[in-house]
Formats: structure tokens, sequence, C-alpha cells
């Protein structure tokens, strides 16, 4: 098996920054604002209010991911065959 680059783990590190963090937080908006509806159920207002605390939560994992991956670490959350070529 050959050993990861640092290129393949800074590409997988914009990819988690860039791109996973990003849906996160939009998740997060989102949860937030069906939360805030007065016209939404007692029940919906807060699995969405959960929904977007795991939302933020997923966010700052993905940037914590990407981090460690810049800085030439993989965290133990990421599967090491998945990320070699």
């Amino acid at each position: 098996m050959a050993g990861i680059t640092q290129e393949r783990m800074d590409q997988e590190a914009d990819y988690f920054a860039n791109v996973a963090a990003t849906r996160s937080d939009a998740a997060a908006v989102d949860g937030e604002r069906v939360a805030a509806d007065p016209e939404r159920s007692d029940h919906t207002r807060a699995c969405a209010a959960r929904a977007a605390e795991i939302a933020r939560d997923n966010a700052t994992e993905y940037r914590a991911i990407a981090e460690a991956l810049r800085e030439g670490e993989i965290p133990d959350c990421l599967d090491l065959d998945a990320l070699t070529d």
C-alpha cells in the first residue's frame, strides 16, 4: 500500500474545510430558521434546534480534521485506506 502524500492530505483538508464544513454550516442555519419559526409545532422546532446543534458540531469537527491533515496528521476518525491511491 502506498503512503498518503501531503498533497493528497491537503486536497482532503480543502474538502473538509470548504465543502463538508460549509454544507454543515448551511444545514445549521436552516435548522435554526425552522427552530425559530412560530408556525412550526413544538416538536418540529425542537428537532430542528437539535439538528442545527449537530450540524454546528459537525462543521467544527470537519474544520479540526482539515487542520490536522494540513499539519500532516491523519485523525483516527478517517479511514487511511480511503485516502491512499
